[in-house]
């Protein structure tokens, strides 16, 4: 069974991470499987992504312990994938660690009452400096103390300081958070798009907001069909045949 999902449903696309055994925590599976997940919304015909996690006893326990993830930063939306398209994230239970960053970055949020943000990175000596990009998008002094702490805190806290839109009974949050995606995807995607465009442009970006993507750029140069094909071209005293790929 493959660790994401992707499922069309009327322009909205149901992003699943699909590991409810392991409470949806992120190996290198659920990257590579996010990460093409991202470049498959940006690309197609969806208009509205909702990002979920399998059962209803976590959103993502975060990094897995047993089988951590390389470059956990390219599974994460809006990140290193350019997407002008409107991203949701549906929380149900625990938002562990990477977990909370992906409802960070995410456009739009619904957390279930009963559940729990915790990003315990503090209180264990791990940081990848990501959700230190946190000020613009909620309370600075409130979100401040949730990481330097590391104490857990309630849907209804997050929704107090501006982590998520909408607190809704157990047991509704994926509902609510496809009924969102729906009347979104059914307005002017134009419209839609440009909105989300210009408003993600007037928010200052963190240091790893423009390394992770520039690093993701360079990579992709670096491992290109056209760096082989340089390397040959000089080799053999003849033109290069570029392709752009």
């Amino acid at each position: 069974m493959s660790a994401t999902t992707y499922e069309s449903r009327d322009g909205v696309a149901l992003i699943t991470i699909n590991r409810a055994e392991a409470r949806n925590a992120i190996n290198n599976e659920v990257v590579q499987g996010l990460a093409a997940a991202w470049q498959r919304f940006a690309a197609g015909d969806d208009r509205v992504a909702v990002l979920a996690g399998a059962g209803d006893q976590a959103f993502s326990a975060g990094a897995d312990l047993r089988d951590m993830p390389k470059d956990i930063w390219r599974a994460m939306p809006n990140f290193a994938v350019r997407c002008d398209k409107p991203i949701i994230c549906a929380v149900t239970g625990f938002a562990v660690g990477a977990g909370s960053t992906f409802v960070m970055l995410a456009d739009l949020a619904v957390a279930e009452e009963q559940a729990k943000f915790i990003y315990p990175e503090a209180k264990i000596g791990a940081f990848a400096g990501v959700m230190a990009g946190f000020p613009p998008r909620m309370q600075y002094k409130a979100g401040l103390e949730w990481l330097m702490t590391g104490d857990p805190m309630s849907a209804q806290r997050a929704y107090e300081i501006g982590l998520v839109n909408r607190v809704v009974p157990q047991g509704q949050g994926l509902a609510a958070a496809l009924e969102m995606a729906g009347k979104i995807a059914a307005n002017a995607p134009l419209v839609v798009q440009a909105m989300k465009a210009i408003a993600r442009d007037t928010l200052p970006l963190s240091p790893t907001e423009r390394y992770y993507p520039q690093r993701s750029m360079l990579e992709g140069i670096a491992n290109s069909h056209d760096i082989q094909e340089g390397v040959a071209s000089f080799k053999e005293k003849r033109p290069p045949q570029f392709t752009g790929r």
